[in-house]
């Protein structure tokens, strides 16, 4: 049974109980009066408001309270400037990851090359959809949706050849080209230090565990929360992957016996370290 309906009924035997003794006791005053006995009038007392400020002991509890809670909203207020999970903006030409890494199963990082060797992930220049949208001018009409038709994608690759100056009819780039504004998505304070290739060369992660699944993404938006806790928790859960990898081998087997265990998570291996990500 739903609760909703559980709490309905509660509340309608509540009012139900208040209707019938609002009822009794009219009843009763009508029966008094009629048998002429005078009911004793009420004392007059304070206002409420009145014995609440005259009681020193309510005023510091009440005062204490709303401290409380006014610190507690505000450090939760607080605590959510510049997390930006679930930000979705629109991009100048329009580029679906569903299509590209979903059906057509391309690599990420045949795209974002820079992941493996660099600190960033790396914009995609265009000269790299090129290598495809040279031959594919229009998209076929399997590709789709309700949302998305055959004729929007079309003019989404229509803007890529103007931006990058291609002629689809000569087959001859023009050398007149125009930058793309592209909107970050994904975007850390500057203060914070995160390596690509340290997370994807050498531990092997895969680009979902930080960006979620990105083969369904129509439009891109920001997965996970990007927060300091976040970081840490998956630094606390994640073990370091030794496998053909000789930089940690070292490392790995005076702090397995150091620990007593087997596997060593990145924690363990000094990733809670301030200074490896706060330099």
């Amino acid at each position: 049974v739903s609760v909703n309906i559980i709490l309905g009924i509660l509340a309608f035997v509540l009012v139900l109980l208040l209707v019938v003794l609002f009822l009794v006791n009219k009843t009763l005053r009508n029966f008094a009066s009629a048998s002429g006995i005078t009911l004793p009038e009420k004392p007059k007392t304070k206002p409420l408001y009145q014995s609440f400020v005259e009681n020193q002991f309510l005023l510091v509890v009440t005062s204490i309270f709303v401290l409380l809670t006014v610190g507690y909203f505000s450090y939760g207020f607080l605590m959510q400037i510049g997390v930006d999970q679930g930000y979705q903006p629109i991009q100048p030409i329009h580029y679906s990851h569903r299509i590209h890494a979903g059906d057509n199963q391309i690599e990420c990082k045949y795209c974002h090359s820079s992941a493996r060797v660099s600190k960033h992930s790396g914009i995609p220049s265009l000269n790299v959809c090129m290598n495809c949208h040279k031959a594919i001018a229009e998209v076929s009409p399997e590709t789709a949706t309700e949302e998305y038709s055959k004729e929007f994608y079309d003019k989404e690759i229509a803007k890529l050849y103007d931006a990058t100056g291609w002629d689809p009819a000569s087959r001859t780039y023009s050398g007149e080209e125009k930058p793309v504004k592209w909107v970050r998505i994904h975007n850390l304070p500057d203060f914070a230090y995160f390596n690509h290739s340290q997370h994807v060369s050498v531990a092997g992660i895969e680009c979902q565990k930080c960006h979620g699944p990105i083969e369904e993404m129509e439009i891109v938006y920001q997965n996970a929360p990007l927060t300091m806790g976040w970081c840490i928790n998956c630094h606390r859960e994640t073990n370091i992957r030794i496998e053909g990898n000789e930089y940690y081998e070292k490392i790995h087997e005076e702090l397995s016996k150091k620990y007593g265990v087997e596997e060593l998570t990145a924690a363990q291996m000094g990733g809670l370290e301030c200074g490896k990500c706060h330099y």
